[in-house]
C-alpha cells in the first residue's frame, strides 16, 4: 500500500514539474519582458510574472496533476493563500540575493523560482488538494 502512495506521489510530482515548467516559462517570460524591455523594477516584474504563472498553474494542477474534482470556495482561497505566502517568501529571497549578495536579478530570479517550486508542491499536495 505504501508503494502505491509513493507511486502516486511520484506521478504527481512529475506532472507538477511539467506544469511548473509551463508556468515558469510564462513567469520568467513576463518577468524578462517587463524588466528588460519596459525597465520595470525587478521586484514588480518578478511579482507580476509570478502571479501570471500562478494562474496558469492553478488550472493545470487542479485538473491534471492532482485530478481534483469540483471546486468550492476553500480551494481557490487556499491556493491563493499558499501562493501569496510563497510569493512573499520568494520576493524576500530575491531581495536577499540581489541586494545582499549582488547576484544579477536575471539569475537570482531563477533561484527564487526553484525555492517557490518546492514550497508550492508541498503546499498543494498536503494542504490545498489533499483528498
Amino acid at each position: 500500500m505504501k508503494e502505491a502512495k509513493y507511486s502516486l506521489a511520484g506521478k504527481q510530482f512529475f506532472k507538477f514539474v511539467n506544469v511548473g515548467i509551463l508556468s515558469t516559462f510564462f513567469n520568467y517570460s513576463c518577468f524578462y519582458v517587463l524588466f528588460s524591455f519596459f525597465s520595470l523594477n525587478y521586484m514588480l516584474s518578478s511579482a507580476t510574472g509570478y502571479l501570471f504563472g500562478v494562474f496558469v498553474g492553478f488550472i493545470f494542477n487542479k485538473g491534471w496533476t492532482f485530478q481534483y474534482q469540483g471546486i468550492t470556495v476553500k480551494e481557490p482561497f487556499k491556493y491563493i493563500t499558499l501562493y501569496a505566502f510563497s510569493l512573499l517568501l520568494g520576493l524576500a529571497f530575491l531581495r536577499l540575493l540581489v541586494s545582499n549578495l549582488s547576484i544579477p536579478p536575471e539569475i537570482a530570479n531563477v533561484a527564487t523560482i526553484g525555492l517557490t517550486t518546492i514550497t508550492n508542491f508541498l503546499g498543494l499536495k498536503f494542504w490545498v488538494f489533499r483528498k
